[in-house]
């Protein structure tokens, strides 16, 4: 029998790495910039499983990969498929598809019954709509903070501030004007997202994860389901499935 302690997920972003043990999926997983942080919590906790979700360059998952192939620790990376847990993909071409997409649908096809959409908001914010185990398409979008920095970037009397807004607002002043204005943008893929799936089915559930969810922190009375990380919960299945470990 599989210890849960003894499994780690490790889910390599753009921008930051999120790991946790198995035990934990359902909280907020561990935040790190280097895989050092992973290295020394296998070592801690004598790790004997990892499953790996990388986005990036391969070479950080190979380096995972070389440094436990003499040891006996087990590394397994998800990659997208054409079908599992449910769920149909609509890629012809899913190794087009990131492995961070999949592993949120597939998290999000466990939460609910219903169809939804799963909008995972970092780097990139993508949107995914499911209905009835069917992968309908979605979208990809600059994050907030690739927006910010693209106009700065491409203008020369722009400025900006670094304060990410949290509630839906317009500003006073320059700085002020691209903070809201690029949320205003964000929160404009969350409204066309619901304008969409709600011309197609007159139910369903929105699922909003990722590291800027709190953008959204102001949407009080919504019904949107918001867990700690989609790509570590979709990790949690693939792990639980192939280790025989049934969910609680």
């Amino acid at each position: 029998m599989v210890n849960e302690s003894n499994v780690l997920l490790v889910d390599i972003g753009n921008t930051l790495i999120k790991y946790c043990l198995l035990s934990e999926f359902d909280k907020e997983p561990l935040v790190s910039t280097s895989i050092k942080s992973i290295f020394d919590l296998v070592n801690e906790c004598r790790i004997e499983h990892i499953y790996l979700s990388c986005v990036r360059n391969e070479s950080i998952s190979k380096k995972i990969f070389e440094n436990y192939r003499s040891k006996k620790v087990n590394v397994t990376q998800i990659h997208t498929e054409d079908e599992a847990f449910g769920i149909k993909n609509s890629y012809a071409d899913t190794s087009k598809m990131g492995a961070d997409r999949w592993l949120a649908m597939v998290a999000a096809e466990k939460i609910t019954p219903k169809p939804f959409f799963v909008m995972d908001v970092g780097t990139a914010i993508t949107v995914d709509f499911v209905a009835n185990g069917q992968h309908l398409g979605g979208w990809i979008v600059p994050g907030y903070t690739v927006m910010r920095d693209a106009l700065i970037n491409s203008t020369e009397r722009v400025t900006a501030h670094d304060q990410i807004p949290t509630n839906f607002d317009i500003g006073q002043d320059t700085e002020d004007c691209v903070a809201t204005g690029c949320f205003s943008a964000v929160y404009g893929v969350y409204l066309a997202a619901i304008d969409y799936l709600s011309s197609k089915k007159t139910e369903f559930d929105v699922i909003i994860g990722g590291g800027g969810k709190k953008m959204f922190a102001f949407l009080e009375s919504d019904d949107s389901i918001r867990p700690a990380n989609l790509v570590v919960q979709g990790l949690a299945r693939y792990a639980r499935r192939d280790l025989c470990v049934t969910f609680d």
